[in-house]
């Protein structure tokens, strides 16, 4: 069993085991203000096969946690559980969808959402919190003499 896809989107949903993606692979949010809601929708795909379908139980359970990619603690988290589908002899594909629209990031900076469950290796999914706008001058230290030559 493994992550066949990790990413961040617009809006995702599922309807009838099929994925439907809006904006997928989103990689920086840019904000006016910070803190600032995250705006996107955490989107997991789980690939098994025969062998792990017949191993265990078939209730798998996951944690996905939010922390700054260098240092620092977690800023939010969830957990719960995913079936693998079919019988003993089944393979395919999960799909799952985490709205996290209103999930708050404190600050700009490097963040990752780690997503790890039973039976599966950690995957990181790395985005980018960025302000909007750049200080005005009139937010700067800077003369007329600094820029005189």
């Amino acid at each position: 069993m493994r992550i066949a896809a990790a990413f961040l989107a617009d809006a995702a949903n599922i309807r009838e085991g099929t994925l439907g993606v809006l904006s997928g692979f989103i990689n920086t949010i840019n904000r006016d203000e910070f803190p600032a809601s995250l705006g996107a929708t955490l989107v997991v795909v789980v690939e098994y096969d025969e062998n792990e379908a017949r191993r265990g139980d078939p209730e798998r359970t996951f944690r996905a946690r939010c922390e700054p990619a260098i240092g620092g603690g977690e800023i939010f988290s969830l957990e719960g559980t995913f079936s693998l589908g079919g019988g003993n002899d089944s393979f395919g594909y999960i799909p799952m969808v985490f709205p996290l629209a209103e999930a708050q990031i404190p600050m700009p900076g490097s963040y990752r959402i780690i997503f790890e469950g039973t039976g599966l290796e950690r995957v990181d999914v790395r985005f980018y919190a960025n302000p909007s706008s750049m200080p005005g001058l009139e937010d700067t230290d800077f003369t007329d003499s600094d820029f005189e030559e």
